[in-house]
């Protein structure tokens, strides 16, 4: 069994995992980490891509197709469930196929791996050093937007093993993975955490603009699910949950003035959304609802006219 194996999924996204390989297998199989894709595209292309680095020597990318017979949904589920289970590794570093460390940070992670740390965290940008804590609460409060992150976060397989993703996802779609890992870590007796500051850009850059699906329905992800998300968590992140709600947003701005421009200008929200999802904004937008509700009775033309000439 190996110490640390990153398993992708990914679905129609050949090209993201050509630029993933051609970076990251050679480094892989020096540091003798395993790769596991777990592909539910509609094509083969992407199967074509890993089948040439395979075929290069790099025998330690192993690759998996869901059934075409499943749903979408389905089809998802299961390749959650693989990539977290299915590795044969002491720990699974979840990836998609957008946001994955740069090489130059392995033999860092492993040393950690080595330690043993139950989860380890790498992000940049948002954070103020790197942190070792003790405690799963003050852990996840300063981790929990670079959680959210598919490719941000490994964790001891052992600690998720009593888990299941089909039932996780059905509570709080979209989050169900992230559900997983801070119910795995508030059981560990003897808690053992890391987050490491990367810098500013600690993940590879893509040359291919894909624009991320869920920019285009922020409300319902980042508003209702991440609402329920917090609210689902166990009583033993009580001291810090009420925080919790409106983190993505002051930290990464997700509802600031000119982003509430752009998703009005949408329609991803109207004054009707807004009164519906009232109980949800007033925790998970930082501005007042008196401004969120302005610009929700803004017609669409006009708030596509101020989100462009907005700097």
């Amino acid at each position: 069994m190996k110490k640390l194996a990153i398993s992708f999924i990914t679905y129609n996204r050949a090209k993201h995992i050509k630029e993933d390989l051609d970076v990251i297998a050679q480094p892989t199989q020096a540091n003798n980490i395993d790769i596991y894709i777990y592909d539910g595209s509609t094509n083969i292309h992407t199967e074509c891509v890993v089948k040439k680095y395979i075929a290069m020597g790099f025998k330690h990318i192993h690759y998996f197709h869901t059934l075409n017979t499943l749903s979408k949904e389905d089809s998802a589920i299961q390749r959650l469930s693989n990539a977290l289970f299915m590795p044969d590794a002491e720990y699974v570093w979840l990836c998609g196929d957008k946001f994955v460390i740069k090489p130059e940070y392995y033999s860092e992670i492993l040393s950690y791996v080595r330690a043993p740390y139950d989860i380890i965290t790498i992000y940049g940008g948002i954070l103020k050093g790197t942190k070792i804590f003790d405690n799963p609460s003050e852990f996840v409060d300063y981790a929990i937007v670079p959680i959210t992150h598919f490719g941000s976060t490994i964790i001891k397989k052992e600690l998720i093993k009593p888990f299941s993703i089909q039932k996780a996802q059905n509570k709080v779609s979209g989050f169900g993975i992230q559900l997983i890992y801070l119910k795995a870590i508030s059981n560990s007796k003897m808690f053992n955490g890391i987050v490491i500051d990367g810098g500013k850009q600690v993940n590879i850059l893509s040359q291919h603009r894909t624009r991320s699906s869920s920019l285009d329905c922020m409300w319902d992800i980042w508003i209702v699910s991440w609402h329920r998300f917090i609210s689902l968590l166990p009583s033993s992140y009580d001291s810090i949950r009420e925080g919790l709600f409106n983190r993505p947003d002051r930290q990464m701005g997700f509802f600031s003035l000119k982003e509430l421009f752009r998703q009005r200008s949408e329609g991803q929200f109207d004054w009707k959304k807004n009164i519906e999802y009232r109980k949800y904004v007033k925790k998970v937008i930082s501005l007042p609802n008196i401004v969120v509700f302005l610009i929700a009775i803004f017609p669409q033309d006009a708030a596509r006219w101020i989100y462009n000439h907005m700097r």
